[in-house]
């Protein structure tokens, strides 16, 4: 027995007081405030929503993103789930356009809500119930704990009204007809509607607040014309049921451009910094910037670059993403191969955090709250790991396929086919095949690997073609590779020895265009952190010390 277990029956250990205080409401309306005034200034329409416009998608390129992340999730969940599910019907539904109009104009926020306590990745199997009641219209209800709705904001502590669409499952004459969504009045900007209970979680940690809530529904009454779609049985009910959620699919590919503006901020931040702090050279007695070492040097290029190649790559995507010609299935996996590279790469911000010392651990410079914030979105519009996990096991089973490399002779083409390859053999050899024990242990924790390299090759070739700098298309391949060198040491003859000459080279390469790097980010405005400037931090701690 250790010495400290007696303690913890003390109230001192008690855990009612380790939980977080909520922050006062006004915190929680600022970022609403926010998202409103983001919504106004792009200007966006249901139409644009609906049908995926260029003003859509150039939305989420915009760094507002990262000025306040927590803002921009509601106005993309607003936008993307809510209003691009609800007009989807408009067309046989015109007495949606008052609420669509509402919703346009922010004078209503809206929600999506999905998933539930005990029904998350298997969403299919959710619980809430719809039961059709003989006038035509619904109750809405929350029959177990495990059925109520997780996640989603829903409290009154926005200081705007809400709506949501809900998934139920719709039940007539005690008949389950499948998942449909909801039209349900949440809340009134002063309190809950009768019968749903929003109950507040605690604030992610390092992240802006958010209300983020477990919500249940007790019996609630809804009109008839609440249930968006058709109350018919469906042929395919999981076909069907991905219909309803197309919208999510739209926000693995939208969300997930976030990541390229956290990205581009948090690098920018910790260049400006590694460039004004310095140190004592003690070879020359001299104070030289850090950035002058090549350890600063290198995750702030690459974060620089990955950004500039994840751009373009964003932009490859979404082109192809609008090919209605393309299997709905192979439209979804190019998604989720960019959804897995971007969150691959925003782990830079984690290094760019040490980079800055003990002040990148504080939010106010920026880089930490980019990086704590950003995970959720690895959790959002599909978990990344599942995704990838489906992605892979169906690739690996020639059910569909995605771009084929344009030249196969490329680095990266060559280890995506190589490590594809790889998993197809053992997959042969499996004698109960992709439900076997064996697919469980060697295939399924390969599965984020193996979109990697995708995105990889994919992002090479979408900046190859875009006309990007050699030197930054000679670092990006390198720092692909050096991810797992065993199978270019093994494959392709490139020994720890020649990686570490060319990684060096590559990095000597690129540095000249930091300059070029940093203007073109065009993340200036955007930046508050004021470690980027010695004077702002004298400012700032002075302030602080004489208030003390």
């Amino acid at each position: 027995m250790t010495f400290s277990r007696s303690m913890l029956s003390r109230d001192l250990w008690s855990i009612s007081r380790d939980r977080d205080v909520r922050p006062p409401a006004e915190k929680i309306q600022l970022h609403y405030g926010r998202a409103k005034a983001i919504c106004e200034a792009s200007g966006l329409t249901v139409s644009d929503v609906v049908h995926l416009t260029s003003k859509f998608w150039d939305f989420h390129f915009d760094l507002i993103a990262a000025r306040d992340m927590t803002a921009f999730i509601i106005a993309t969940i607003h936008l993307n789930l809510c209003v691009g599910t609800i007009g989807a019907f408009v067309d046989n539904r015109p007495d949606l356009l008052p609420i669509l109009a509402k919703l346009e104009r922010f004078e209503v926020c809206g929600e999506f809500m999905l998933t539930e306590f005990g029904h998350g990745l298997d969403a299919r199997n959710l619980e809430t119930t719809a039961h059709m009641c003989s006038d035509g219209s619904f109750d809405l209800h929350t029959p177990t704990l495990a059925a109520a709705k997780a996640m989603p904001p829903t409290t009154p502590e926005a200081g705007v009204p809400r709506v949501a669409v809900v998934f139920a499952r719709l039940m007539i004459d005690g008949d389950d007809v499948g998942v449909r969504p909801f039209l349900v009045w949440l809340n009134d900007a002063v309190g809950m509607r009768p019968g749903v209970t929003s109950r507040a979680l605690p604030i992610r940690p390092g992240t802006k607040p958010l209300d983020h809530s477990i919500t249940s529904f007790d019996h609630v009454r809804l009109p008839r014309g609440a249930l968006l779609g058709s109350a018919s049985p469906p042929d395919n009910i999981r076909s069907d049921f991905l219909k309803q959620i197309w919208r999510v699919s739209v926000g693995t590919l939208s969300l997930s451009i976030m990541g390229v503006s956290a990205l581009k901020v948090g690098s920018y931040i910790a260049a400006r910094y590694s460039q004004q702090r310095h140190v004592e050279d003690t070879s020359t007695g001299k104070r030289v910037p850090i950035f002058s070492f090549s350890t600063q040097q290198e995750p702030i290029i690459r974060g620089l670059v990955f950004s500039k190649v994840l751009d373009v790559y964003a932009r490859w995507t979404i082109s192809e993403f609008m090919n209605r010609s393309l299997d709905q299935r192979v439209r979804h996996g190019l998604a989720t191969v960019f959804k897995a590279l971007v969150m691959r790469s925003v782990k830079t911000l984690d290094e760019l955090v040490h980079r800055c010392g003990w002040q990148g651990l504080f939010n106010h410079n920026q880089i930490a709250e980019l990086a704590l914030t950003i995970q959720g979105n690895s959790i959002a519009e599909g978990d990344t790991l599942v995704l990838c996990i489906r992605l892979a096991s169906e690739l690996l089973l020639d059910r569909y396929a995605l771009h084929a490399p344009k030249e196969r002779e490329g680095l990266l083409a060559k280890y995506e086919h190589g490590i594809f390859g790889e998993a197809r053999e053992k997959l042969a050899g499996m004698p109960g095949g992709h439900r076997s024990r064996e697919f469980d242990g060697y295939i399924l924790p390969r599965c984020g690997q193996l979109v990697g390299a995708l995105g990889q090759r994919m992002a090479y070739e979408a900046a190859e073609s875009s006309g990007l700098d050699h030197a930054i298309l000679e670092f990006f391949e390198i720092s692909c590779i050096t991810n797992d060198l065993s199978w270019y040491n093994e494959n392709a003859g490139l020994t720890r020895s020649k990686a570490a000459d060319r990684q060096a080279r590559a990095l000597r390469n690129v540095l000249p265009l930091l300059p070029q790097l940093l203007d073109e980010s065009e993340v200036a405005a955007y930046v508050t952190a004021p470690i980027i400037n010695e004077k702002n931090q004298k400012t700032l701690w002075h302030g602080q010390l004489l208030s003390l």
